[in-house]
């Protein structure tokens, strides 16, 4: 079975006519008579019946005429979208991203590629740091968003924005009320932070932060991944830190506030691999060129 038999076979089916039909797929009349009788022959059933006065359409062929069209309307949408692949326009990317980069700026990214890119999917998972850098390293991914700095042979890293680092507090602690905390200020209270397996810059760029102020923070209690610091600061098992993107999580019991003197900055970026030369990745990566201010919104 070839599309052209299908072609011929919906044209006739339409037209019932054989001349009419002929001149809609742009044949003789002969080639169209004699390519539908070797169709029917071919898949052992009569679609038309060739009366003296014309033709018609056999209980088969009324079956079998919606599923034609469905077949010869899939193959038309896959023409069309291997030319949007080749163009950018169309196939999968896989996005991996730190959950800081869902409430900064990559929910408007991912509404904006959808849009002009509709052929486009995407495959979207949250993942740390190093996960991620492991998945691109291992080309299970197309592009993450992650904290850097990071330095990968074979990347490509693009900084997005920086923004300073916040201390998590529970309601009722000494410095709940204050908008800023002088990171000297913590010294002595019980931390609740991203074991550095899960999160190495957000861990070493706090604990360098307080070395350089003069005191080494208590860790009792590391985390993985996910938003399970809020509920353990709440608990009063310690403060945490976290990204100034957090201060959007709105949780009974705890509450935020900038660490200064010094500030502690965190950076948000991509990174890609080099080889990687998928032109929907060029259309995404200009998507997120367009979208750069929704990453400058600092909520602190």
């Amino acid at each position: 079975m070839e599309l052209r038999h299908l072609r011929y076979f919906t044209a006739l089916a339409d037209e019932l006519h054989f001349g009419r039909a002929a001149d809609a797929v742009f044949v003789a009349q002969s080639t169209l008579s004699q390519q539908i009788k070797a169709f029917e022959e071919e898949i052992g059933v009569a679609l038309f019946d060739r009366a003296s006065g014309g033709v018609e359409l056999t209980e088969a062929g009324h079956t079998f005429l919606p599923y034609a069209k469905r077949v010869l309307r899939e193959a038309r949408r896959a023409e069309s979208v291997a030319r949007a692949a080749r163009d950018g326009l169309a196939g999968l990317l896989t996005i991996t991203y730190a959950a800081s980069a869902m409430r900064s700026g990559l929910p408007a990214i991912i509404k904006t590629f959808r849009s002009k890119r509709p052929h486009g999917e995407l495959d979207l998972v949250e993942q740390t740091t190093r996960e991620q850098v492991d998945a691109l390293r291992g080309k299970e991914t197309d592009v993450g968003f992650l904290f850097l700095p990071i330095n990968e042979r074979g990347l490509r890293v693009q900084p997005l924005f920086t923004a300073p680092m916040v201390v998590v507090l529970p309601t009722g602690h000494r410095l709940a009320d204050r908008t800023s905390v002088p990171l000297r200020e913590l010294e002595g209270e019980p931390h609740v932070i991203w074991a550095r397996s899960g999160a190495p810059r957000i861990h070493d760029a706090y604990v360098r932060a307080c070395h350089e102020a003069g005191f080494t923070p208590q860790i009792p209690q590391e985390i993985e991944r996910g938003e399970s610091f809020l509920g353990l600061v709440e608990a009063g098992l310690g403060v945490s830190i976290a990204h100034a993107s957090n201060v959007q999580i709105q949780r009974p019991g705890v509450g935020y506030a900038k660490i200064v003197e010094p500030t502690v900055p965190l950076t948000l970026g991509l990174a890609y691999r080099r080889d990687n030369d998928s032109p929907l990745l060029d259309r995404f990566l200009e998507t997120v060129a367009d979208e750069q201010d929704a990453f400058t919104q600092n909520p602190i």
